[in-house]
């Protein structure tokens, strides 16, 4: 098979690869081979970045024979801005989901939760997620706190 890429479209192309790389091992602590199947993957392409004329955008380290992203690439691409709104949009959704379910599990218990109907739960869900949208809408994380439970009694921490 032979894909014929512009060079408008091999730059889009690397894009991407840097999303779904960022995706895959951004949260990792160690950084994953390049025998890994989508490193390979991501190298493979990248080896192509000199004769698609984008060798300011992709260099290749002798010492660690992988090719990297260049400087270049990191000022020109938005790569990191449709990280940082995929991030900030799934950190609010992510919040509000496991707040729901906290209190969810708080108000009926592991047991009735399990054995609910997934129409009551919708029912008894949906108001909670509004009240959580509102409230992370209007203030943020300005009300949010902590309780740190101990005998003496409850250290509330505020988070800002």
């Amino acid at each position: 098979m032979k894909i014929n890429f512009t060079k408008k479209e091999y730059v889009a192309l690397i894009d991407l690869l840097e999303m779904a790389d960022w995706v895959l091992n951004a949260h990792k602590t160690e950084t994953p081979g390049a025998d890994n199947v989508y490193q390979g993957l991501i190298q493979k392409i990248y080896s192509f970045s000199k004769e698609m004329g984008c060798e300011d955008l992709i260099e290749y380290d002798e010492k660690l024979h992988e090719y990297f992203p260049t400087g270049e690439f990191d000022e020109t691409s938005e790569t990191m801005q449709f990280i940082e709104d995929y991030n900030n949009d799934t950190f609010w959704d992510e919040l509000i989901s496991r707040l729901v379910n906290r209190d969810l599990l708080n108000e009926m218990g592991q047991k009735k939760l399990h054995e609910m109907s997934l129409d009551l739960f919708f029912a008894k869900q949906t108001p909670l997620e509004e009240k959580y949208s509102i409230e992370f809408e209007t203030n943020g994380l300005k009300n949010l706190y902590l309780k740190d439970a101990n005998p003496k009694g409850v250290t509330v921490y505020r988070i800002n």
